[in-house]
């Protein structure tokens, strides 16, 4: 189970076994950075029309129950079990992946508790992602960046052909404002096929709605999943009220998305998954459009990553220590002591995230903690308080 094939074959099988397609309505967001955000959002602003909404997400910081959601609340152990083995009573021998296999859950559970609208996030591209067996009502595509490079390809291009797969022949898209090379792609995709693509338009964001997410993304993120949801009213129409939609965005929470926490000790603490290029540029504006100024910084990311980019950033965000950080029980993390190296100057190792706390000088003020998602459930599986903001 816990190993990647990417082919729709077994998830195909299953959703035919099933038998449940259809049973509720679906919005596709691919991408790679914003996702989760833009998921969230578009979950939040359904719940507030009322809707009963779904919410499938990846990955989880400290139980896999975190990426299924209703009505923006995890399910119990006792569903999650009977949905579990739902999934295996459907299709026994499918030999579905592990991220599969929670797809196929989400899938049940959505049929179940009877949602109206299924929020699915891709985990990894588009074309062969396990979301992409059901046909969306709507697609949308986050900023598409150099990520998974060793999966999805080597250039721009390769990435956003296969996220583009997403797409299907006569389908409602829109996307986020792309680079150039991947903004091609999306719209020879669509000629190709018949998609409609679309923009975001800043009318459909309500005025003087607040986000609790903080930065300039994060406000290209919410007017996104504004429009996305207008394009998703407008197919069936349902009405779309500005108000709810405020509600919405100002409820919408995800943790991890430069999330400020203050401990007890008062030390401010500011948690981001920023884990490639694009994300750490937007982490970077972030930082100083706020005036920020981590006194360290705690680090730690997967071996795959290119660090070319990353590193003058990550340097130029602090005067202080760089704590390279090992994710323990992680094949696929950058080895403390080799990260710490290839940062070198005032770069230093620890071998967990506890560790890396305990290195954190006591006069510290202001931390920032940021790279892989893994590393910030380390954070959380010591303070769980804070998976929840």
């Amino acid at each position: 189970m816990f190993h990647m094939d990417l082919t729709l074959d077994r998830v195909r099988k299953f959703v035919a076994l099933w038998g449940g397609a259809g049973s509720f309505k679906t919005i596709h967001v691919v991408g790679t950075n914003g996702k989760g955000s833009t998921s969230s959002y578009i979950s939040s602003i359904s719940v507030a029309h009322g809707y009963k909404t779904g919410l499938y997400t990846s990955p989880h910081f400290i139980s896999p129950r975190e990426r299924i959601k209703i009505q923006g609340e995890m399910l119990s152990e006792d569903d999650w079990v009977c949905a579990a083995n739902l999934v295996d009573e459907i299709a026994p021998d499918c030999g579905l992946t592990y991220f599969e296999f929670l797809t196929c859950m989400a899938f049940v559970l959505f049929q179940k508790k009877g949602v109206d609208v299924a929020v699915m996030e891709a985990g990894l591209g588009g074309l062969y992602d396990a979301t992409n067996i059901i046909n969306p009502d709507v697609t949308v595509f986050t900023p598409i960046g150099m990520d998974h490079e060793n999966v999805l390809g080597k250039t721009l291009t390769a990435i956003a052909t296969d996220k583009a797969g997403a797409m299907r022949s006569g389908g409602m898209c829109i996307t986020a404002f792309q680079e150039n090379e991947a903004q091609c792609v999306l719209d020879k995709t669509a000629h190709d096929i018949g998609a409609e693509l679309n923009f975001p338009d800043d009318r459909d964001y309500p005025e003087g709605a607040h986000p609790k997410l903080m930065g300039a993304h994060q406000r290209s993120n919410a007017g996104l999943s504004c429009s996305a949801w207008k394009y998703f009213c407008e197919k069936f129409n349902w009405d779309l009220n500005k108000d709810k939609v405020r509600a919405g965005l100002e409820e919408a929470f995800i943790p991890g998305r430069f999330q400020k926490i203050v401990m007890d000790s008062g030390m401010e603490m500011f948690l981001d998954g920023a884990h490639n290029i694009h994300a750490f540029r937007a982490l970077e504006s972030v930082i100083k459009s706020f005036d920020i100024v981590p006194d360290h910084i705690i680090f730690g990311c997967m071996k795959d990553k290119d660090l070319r980019e990353i590193k003058p950033i990550l340097k130029s965000l602090t005067k202080g220590l760089i704590i390279c950080t090992g994710i323990p029980d992680n094949l696929r993390a950058f080895p403390h002591d080799k990260l710490a190296a290839e940062l070198g100057g005032n770069a230093v190792s620890a071998k967990n995230i506890k560790v890396a706390l305990e290195l954190l000088p006591s006069n510290s003020k202001r931390v920032l903690v940021c790279g892989s998602l893994f590393l910030l459930s380390g954070f959380y599986t010591i303070y769980p308080v804070h998976l929840n903001g």
